[in-house]
């Protein structure tokens, strides 16, 4: 029961740093990526049915993956996100425990390899969208967000989104059987732009 208490802290604590520090340029790694990847996170965790302690480490990674967005460059964000994590839990969780997140959140960095069944959960939570229809919307919001922090236009989007889509893959059973189709759709249609 400590767990979800800690939790709830948790998610209200980085609700409200994306509150005080959202940057404007976040058009994609904003919040309501940050609550996609907890709510797709939390759908997983139950599928698997994860034991408490799995499940905190899990949701506490999802809550905190890309808080360093807000503090500075795309690059090293990920590093940047077990700071802002150790900051708020340092003293309040084991070691152990704290190494443990902070491996989960390391595995989304890209190119990603998870290594077991909790980095696999959370790095196909934060590419769930591939799969999903939803899939044009976030990439436009990808490419904005890239442009307004890169100060320049890219040209090639859709080819370059083709790239990302064809070196990507999921990792979980969950993920294959429920997002493939959909992926295997999105990059038909960016085939066929």
């Amino acid at each position: 029961m400590e767990n979800a208490i800690l939790l709830m802290k948790i998610e209200s604590y980085v609700r409200n740093l994306f509150a005080i520090h959202q940057q404007s340029y976040l058009y994609y790694h904003n919040l309501s990526h940050t609550e996609r990847v907890a709510e797709h996170t939390a759908i997983m965790s139950a599928y698997y049915q994860l034991g408490e302690g799995d499940h905190f480490i899990l949701m506490t990674a999802a809550w905190f993956h890309d808080t360093g967005h807000l503090f500075g460059e795309m690059e090293k964000h990920e590093e940047r996100s077990t700071e802002v994590m150790m900051k708020f839990l340092g003293e309040t969780l084991p070691a152990h425990i704290i190494e443990k997140i902070q491996v989960c959140i390391m595995a989304t960095k890209m190119p990603v390899h998870p290594m077991n069944l909790l980095e696999m959960i959370l790095c196909d939570a934060d590419t769930w969208h591939l799969g999903t229809k939803e899939f044009w919307r976030e990439d436009a919001r990808v490419w904005q967000e890239l442009e307004a922090r890169k100060g320049r236009k890219f040209e090639n989007k859709v080819a370059m989104s083709l790239k990302f889509m064809q070196q990507h893959q999921f990792y979980t059973t969950y993920c294959l059987k429920e997002l493939s189709r959909g992926k295997e759709k999105n990059e038909a249609r960016l085939i066929g732009k």
